[in-house]
This record gives C-alpha cells, sequence and structure tokens, in this order.
C-alpha cells in the first residue's frame, strides 16, 4: 500500500493556503497605512511643539523673530515660519505666515495622507509666555489628517492655550 498525498488533496492544501496568504497581504496593507497615517500625526504634533519650543528659547535674545508658528496649506504641505516685523517692532507683526521669506523649515505629507480639513492656516506662538495665535480667530483649531480614499483618519487639536492634543 502506498502512502501519498493525491492530487486533489494537494489542490485543496495549496488553494487554501493561496487563501490564507492573501488575506495576510491585505491586512499588512491596511497595517501598513495606519501607520503612514499615524505617523504624519506625530510629524504634524511634534512640527508645532517645535514651534512652541523656538518660541520659548528665543526669548530675551537679540535679533529673534517675534514668534515661530507652523503653517498649513492643503492638501499636503505644512512648514515652519518665523514671524517678522517690518520695521523690527514685533507689535507692528502680522502674526501669520506672509511668504517665503519667513520659512524655517518646510514638511510635505506622505503622498498616501492629506489634509481632510483643516480649520486654521496658521499658528504662531508668541515669546515669552508663549501666548498663541490661530489664524482664523478661534479658541481650539482642529487638524484633521486621512488616507487618501479611505475612510481612516487621525486628529490633531490645538487650543488657544497651547495644548496640543489627539
Amino acid at each position: 500500500m502506498n502512502k501519498a498525498f493525491t492530487t486533489i488533496e494537494m489542490l485543496v492544501v495549496i488553494g487554501v493556503m493561496a487563501l490564507m496568504s492573501s488575506v495576510l497581504m491585505v491586512y499588512g496593507r491596511a497595517g501598513e497605512r495606519q501607520i503612514i497615517l499615524f505617523k504624519e500625526q506625530a510629524r504634524i504634533i511634534s512640527a508645532l511643539s517645535r514651534a512652541k519650543y523656538l518660541s520659548v528659547a528665543a526669548f530675551g535674545k537679540t535679533d529673534i523673530p517675534c514668534g515661530y508658528g507652523v503653517h498649513f496649506e492643503a492638501p499636503r504641505t505644512f512648514l515652519i515660519f518665523k514671524d517678522l516685523a517690518v520695521s523690527g517692532d514685533c507689535s507692528l507683526a502680522d502674526k501669520k505666515y506672509s511668504g517665503a521669506g519667513e520659512i524655517f523649515e518646510s514638511f510635505n505629507l506622505d503622498s498616501a495622507v492629506a489634509f481632510d480639513q483643516l480649520t486654521l492656516s496658521d499658528i504662531v506662538f508668541i515669546p515669552p509666555s508663549p501666548s498663541v495665535v490661530i489664524t482664523p480667530d478661534q479658541d481650539q483649531a482642529v487638524i484633521i489628517i486621512k488616507i487618501v480614499n479611505i475612510e481612516s483618519s487621525a486628529t490633531i487639536k490645538i487650543n488657544s492655550a497651547g495644548q496640543i492634543s489627539r
């Protein structure tokens, strides 16, 4: 008596393995997208925290900007900028992003992620506290990023006291 697998048994085993592999691939891709989304959320929070830190660290030094802020542009761009006053008088600073001359550092979101809702264009931290100015004027701003063509999203909130949360 020969002990071996039949052709049918082999085809069933191969079919089950192919099905399990395809399911794992789909879940792997979804997990990869979630990781990208949360990584980009962390980059935005990091940029906000860095602007806040730069503002506090600059207090008391000479030849410093009037503040540091983060500017957001749909669909994927955000940047840290220096709020500069035209004549050096910080009381005359516009407290918003005014153009390429103020760019400190620029970032782009991953191509799989885009801003879904932006309730702000700029947030500026003004030393020494730092006081916070959100443009347009509001008590709390919400930034929602989402994976393109998928319903998965992440939220970042910042209030007028400078508190950043997810």
